[in-house]
């Protein structure tokens, strides 16, 4: 690995939450370092007292991926004093939402779809066994039935359909970036096979780091019910918890996601 070592500080970047919270899933972690893989990159992140250190192949590649220039301590001071936002961002304080591929993260996305993080990481790990992601000309020589023997399920059909649209230039991948979460997010639903509202959103987010977007899962509409004692769509839900959180509303929900996530595994 090339010396091209990253250090930042660690008040906020944790690791931990950062990797753990749903947001990727090509990566190791242990007690003492992590390994994160995108595209054919890798980068090696320890924490040293008060420090993060990056040790990668590509210095500017992942300081954009980790959104080291993004002041977080201001994101968090602006949602301070929101709804259950104080003890979401105590306790997920180290949170970065991260800017990755977006055919990578488009990829992974389709197969999160009704998945866990194990299942979700074997079939990526199959699809990238040198740890190096295929190329959109390298996917499109995957068949159906090969992503079926990757353990992708029924998002065989899905995979293949939708890289073929983006193989064929069906699609304009820059256009969500020119139009608001809503626009972005119905742009992918009406082009891509397999994407739905939520993966749309996660999409948006983790891919294209849009923040007027919020994915509703199982652990934001239990959010959403302790937030307003009921239990509409997603839609409705969606565009609500866009609007109390306003133009931060994709951080909170990591911060919120994360949070009550965990608070249920103890």
């Amino acid at each position: 690995m090339q010396n091209n070592t990253i250090i930042t500080e660690a008040k906020d970047f944790n690791i931990k939450q950062t990797l753990e919270c749903g947001q990727l899933f090509r990566f190791t972690i242990n007690d003492t370092y992590a390994e994160v893989y995108s595209l054919d990159k890798k980068a090696v992140l320890y924490q040293n007292k008060d420090e993060i250190i990056i040790e990668n192949e590509d210095r500017d590649y992942f300081e954009n991926y980790f959104d080291l220039n993004c002041d977080y301590s201001k994101i968090k001071e602006e949602l301070k004093g929101l709804p259950m936002m104080d003890s979401a961002i105590k306790y997920g304080y180290g949170i970065r939402i991260l800017r990755q591929d977006i055919l990578e993260t488009i990829i992974s996305f389709i197969i999160s779809a009704n998945n866990n993080i194990p299942r979700i990481q074997g079939i990526l790990n199959r699809i990238a066994p040198n740890g190096k992601f295929p190329t959109l000309a390298e996917l499109s020589a995957i068949k159906e039935s090969d992503f079926k023997a990757m353990g992708c399920g029924y998002r065989a059909s899905y995979l293949e359909k939708s890289i073929k649209t983006l193989a064929e230039n069906q699609i304009n991948l820059s256009f969500p970036n020119q139009v608001n979460g809503y626009e972005a997010n119905k742009y992918l639903c009406d082009n891509l096979v397999g994407v739905g509202p939520k993966v749309a959103d996660c999409i948006l987010l983790f891919g294209y780091h849009k923040m007027d977007v919020f994915p509703v899962d199982t652990w934001v509409k239990k959010i959403y019910q302790d937030l307003f004692n009921e239990y509409p769509s997603p839609k409705i839900m969606r565009e609500n918890l866009i609007k109390l959180y306003g133009e931060n509303a994709g951080y909170a929900q990591q911060y919120l996601f994360y949070n009550k996530r965990e608070e249920n595994k103890e």
